[in-house]
């Protein structure tokens, strides 16, 4: 199989590393910068700093400092014409996800002179971004070196995937002075996204000996020093953190995601749930999951996350694997389930937990590899009442037992998870073709069937 590994961003990282701004700005030529970042992290001393470095540098800045929790159309739009008339050539963002997606999207709006949801998709634009400087001030989303970025459409209520190569940042700086005010429960949600983009990298179907070195180097960086990360002063095990999520992004943005991200969309969509949260919950049971049907991915694995191998058998492991993740999150304060966050919503959040239901039910019935007979243990969905990462009866009925029968990766298989309209489609032996009951206990709802090859084909659209 042919691999593609692609990564043009420089990367600056180590305490002290926020000084170097004002040279990595001149060595990209920009004399006039847009500084964006959010109403918080703008009232810290490491702004101001990096702001003076700026300065010292002889380099004129503009800020917007609006940013609020998801990158908007809006703002990218109104941002990118002040660029354009305001002579700016170049973008530096300093803060989280949302803020360097705000950021990239303002470089790529300004260029290319339309507006952000036309930008939206694989390369919808033609020419290149404006030079970036990307400062992350959480240690989670890896935005600082991926092309893409996320944006919310206000108008039709969407969350859109913007990018392509010629949005990549030009430089990050990882300087861990950045994490040093963040609260601890702030703190874990990003770091609990950047644990997923390395577990599902070191899953994907299209990874390659170099995406899986980094993705399982960036589990056990992050693994070990998490705790000390976001419970102590240990600014050592703070630079470690944002080093390990930063190449865990660099691993996804080549191998892709998988399960985790993908089952999350919806939960996200109708639970109104922060990302962190629908990919974190997710990740010990994607973890099993995959796990089961890539044995010689079970060791390396459950060495990364610290698990005592001697004498376990592969099946040991694997649920060593889901309780050592589950064990870190009590440590962090990360929740181990939904039930309480869908039961504060109300009706609204009620009715989308059990909208939920149907396309993760459907997700968990996908066939893994021919003639695989394991049969892995009856699971439920992350929705019980108890908070020990169990199963228990919560709002979700139960899963079904499963046979895999072969891999998918969400992002390079049958699954589209980043279009309005995401489609899965899954084969089985033409045994057991039924039609599709109302009740769906025979059948799924929404599903049609086509014929293929002599296999029948179900594609299910939601």
């Amino acid at each position: 199989m042919i691999s593609h590994f692609y990564m043009p961003t420089r990367v600056v990282a180590g305490q002290g590393s926020l000084a170097t701004i004002g040279t990595l700005a001149r060595d990209l030529a920009m004399s006039r910068v847009l500084v964006v970042s959010d109403p918080v992290i703008s009232q810290q001393p490491f702004h101001a700093e990096a702001l003076a470095a700026l300065e010292a540098a002889e380099i004129a800045t503009a800020r917007f400092d609006d940013c609020g929790i998801d990158a908007r159309c809006s703002h990218i739009d109104t941002e990118g014409a002040r660029v354009r008339r305001e002579g700016i050539d170049g973008v530096v963002c300093i803060g989280g996800g949302s803020v360097m997606c705000t950021g990239k999207g303002i470089a790529i709006v300004a260029t290319n002179r339309k507006p952000m949801a036309e930008c939206t998709g694989v390369g919808r634009f033609d020419k290149r971004a404006l030079p970036m400087i990307m400062v992350p001030t959480t240690a989670g989303s890896g935005s600082e070196v991926s092309q893409w970025t996320i944006v919310k459409d206000e108008e039709r209520h969407l969350k859109l995937l913007g990018g392509g190569p010629l949005s990549f940042p030009d430089a990050a700086i990882l300087d861990p002075v950045t994490l040093r005010s963040l609260p601890m429960r702030v703190a874990a949600l990003p770091a609990v996204d950047a644990l997923t983009h390395a577990v599902e990298a070191y899953f994907s179907a299209i990874g390659s000996p170099i995406t899986d070195a980094l993705a399982i180097a960036a589990v056990r960086l992050q693994y070990g020093s998490l705790r000390a990360s976001i419970n102590s002063d240990d600014e050592r095990a703070r630079e470690d953190n944002l080093v390990a999520s930063c190449m865990a992004n660099i691993a996804c943005g080549n191998a892709r995601l998988g399960h985790g991200h993908a089952l999350s969309l919806p939960l996200e969509g109708h639970l109104d749930l922060p990302h962190p949260y629908g990919v974190g919950v997710l990740l010990p049971h994607v973890t099993a999951f995959n796990l089961a049907v890539l044995p010689h991915k079970v060791k390396p694995l459950a060495e990364a996350l610290e698990v005592e191998t001697a004498g376990l058998s592969r099946p040991e492991m694997i649920e060593a694997c889901a309780e050592a993740i589950r064990s870190l999150y009590r440590d962090i304060g990360f929740p181990l389930g939904l039930h309480r966050r869908a039961a504060a919503g109300g009706a609204r959040a009620r009715d989308g937990a059990a909208r939920c239901a149907g396309p993760l039910r459907r997700h968990r019935r996908s066939r893994l590899r021919p003639g695989h007979r394991q049969r892995p243990h009856r699971d439920r969905l992350p929705f019980g009442p108890q908070d020990d990462g169990r199963a228990g009866r919560g709002h979700l009925p139960a899963l079904p037992r499963l046979r895999p029968r072969r891999h998918l990766n969400a992002f390079s298989g049958g699954t589209t998870p980043w279009t309005s309209r995401s489609c899965i489609t899954t084969t089985c032996p033409r045994s057991a073709r039924r039609s599709v009951s109302p009740s769906g206990s025979r059948g799924w709802p929404g599903a049609r069937w086509r014929r293929r090859s002599g296999r029948h084909d179900r594609t299910l659209c939601r």
